[in-house]
């Protein structure tokens, strides 16, 4: 008797996930992204299926379209104990996310956005100065277990950098690198072109403790507002056009200060 009532709940917990619908990926997305992003008009299953994704603009609180996501179940994968997705976004590949008893992975992840869509949510003036540009976000294979110790890297390409405080003069473009070694995330910004010349690194320790620190310059006269822009941000180097910065704080603890 034990045995088929063990029998016939597995088979009914099984009935029940085969049907899991889409809008389960909206409530994992809302969860991930504090709310930030949304996946709504949801179709299909959390197997196969599609919606499309929205940034709340947190002045605003609207709904911005982003991209229309869809989403593949790759059973093979379970060969390997893991359950894993291909992913198109706007109708081109995007990747593959895989989550297993190890922890999950993102492999050849590639989604693209206007970069206000990330900067304006800094929690400070810093993210209302009207940012421009547009982000690229690519990962070759980015692997963490649920410790939340990463391996991998991921790169994030700024274009047509602007910001609306500064006249809107195109800065130029950007690397954001993230680079995990499986105890602690390494940063790096670099510029691949314009005149607006930013090179930085930090990096996310153990202990959760950051920093991040660097230069910046450019044109004397279109650089001179940067301190009142980026406040106690930024210090000149006594180098016309030349500032430097640093920055450190705990990822779960207070807000990160200027040194």
């Amino acid at each position: 008797m034990l045995r088929r009532i063990a029998l016939f709940l597995g088979l009914l917990v099984l009935a029940l996930l085969a049907r899991a619908p889409a809008w389960l990926a909206d409530s994992a997305i809302d969860a991930a992204t504090g709310g930030a992003v949304r996946l709504l008009n949801c179709t299909g299953s959390l197997w196969n299926g599609g919606g499309n994704l929205t940034v709340i603009d947190p002045i605003h609180q609207q709904s911005l379209p982003w991209a229309s996501l869809d989403w593949r179940w790759r059973p093979s994968a379970l060969f390997r104990a893991e359950a894993a997705w291909s992913l198109m976004a706007d109708g081109r590949p995007a990747g593959e996310l895989g989550v297993s008893p190890r922890g999950y992975r993102a492999e050849g992840l590639s989604l693209s956005a206007p970069a206000r869509f990330a900067l304006e949510r800094i929690p400070h003036a810093f993210g209302r100065l009207g940012w421009r540009g547009d982000m690229q976000l690519d990962t070759t294979l980015w692997r963490c277990d649920w410790r939340m110790h990463c391996e991998g890297r991921i790169d994030l390409r700024w274009s047509g950098a602007s910001v609306d405080v500064l006249r809107g003069r195109l800065l130029g473009d950007y690397l954001f690198g993230v680079r995990g070694d499986g105890q602690q995330l390494n940063f790096s910004w670099n510029t691949t072109g314009g005149e607006t010349r930013v090179e930085a690194s930090g990096a996310l320790k153990p202990d959760a403790s950051w920093n991040f620190a660097g230069t910046v310059r450019g044109d004397p006269i279109f650089l001179q507002r940067l301190p009142a822009v980026a406040g106690r941000w930024v210090t000149p180097t006594g180098t016309p056009g030349e500032f430097s910065f640093s920055l450190s704080g705990q990822s779960a603890g207070a807000p990160a200060a200027a040194q």
